[in-house]
């Protein structure tokens, strides 16, 4: 009898998260309000909270992940190949060209002050590489390509619009994340997470290829603040 009742709350709450728009509406509040306080200084990292909201959210909606697009690709060396003449080509655009005209049309450098110890430093290297494909591809993939994109689409409709207006939208919050790189740094990523959600798109909604361009773009960047490069 206790395992009926925990199930019928499950269902009535999962319910109300899939057929209701303002309770989806209200759900959807809490990435900017997150980011909101991680911004004031008040939630350092809220990465992590926000991944488990959208864990218990997709649990009560018995979502799961591989159907989000958390599942394997259908030719790995074909999806590991384009991943890394993707990653490698966009960094390069980037130095030379993106991180170039941001600077010129903003007047600012991207800020990555917090990367100054990196230099030479092999087991700083070494961390920041593994939280490059952990808490950088891997979680913010799930959270908002996988995840944000998805539930703003169950709000705004599948259409062509809705589904737009949804990818403007996360890929806004995305590039606000990372404030602490400054306007240009938030401009850089405004382009990452376009560049991420599209071809989490093109791939069928398989979350597998932006994660992999997402790690090696994330990865070639720390190895070259490592060697001294700065833009």
């Amino acid at each position: 009898m206790k395992i009926t009742g925990r199930r019928s709350i499950r269902d009535r709450l999962g319910s109300a998260l899939r057929d209701r728009p303002v309770v989806t509406a209200i759900e959807l509040l809490i990435l900017p309000l997150g980011l909101g306080l991680q911004a004031a200084g008040v939630v350092p990292k809220p990465k992590l909270p926000l991944l488990l909201l959208a864990w218990l959210s997709m649990w009560l909606r018995r979502v799961s992940w591989r159907s989000l697009g958390l599942t394997r690709p259908k030719r790995w060396a074909m999806t590991l190949l384009a991943a890394a003449l993707i990653g490698v080509a966009y960094d390069a655009l980037d130095i030379t060209l993106f991180l170039p005209l941001l600077h010129r049309l903003t007047g600012e450098p991207i800020d990555l002050a917090q990367f100054d110890a990196l230099r030479g430093n092999a087991g700083m290297l070494a961390t920041l590489v593994l939280a490059s494909w952990v808490s950088a591809a891997l979680i913010e993939e799930l959270l908002y390509r996988g995840y944000y994109l998805n539930r703003l689409e169950d709000l705004l409709g599948r259409s062509a619009p809705g589904r737009a207006t949804a990818v403007a939208l996360v890929t806004a919050a995305f590039a606000f994340a990372h404030h602490a790189q400054g306007v240009t740094g938030v401009a850089d990523n405004l382009l990452a997470g376009l560049l991420f959600a599209g071809l989490y798109l093109a791939s069928g909604r398989n979350l597998w290829l932006p994660i992999l361009v997402h790690g090696v773009i994330d990865t070639a960047s720390v190895v070259l603040l490592y060697f001294g490069y700065r833009p």
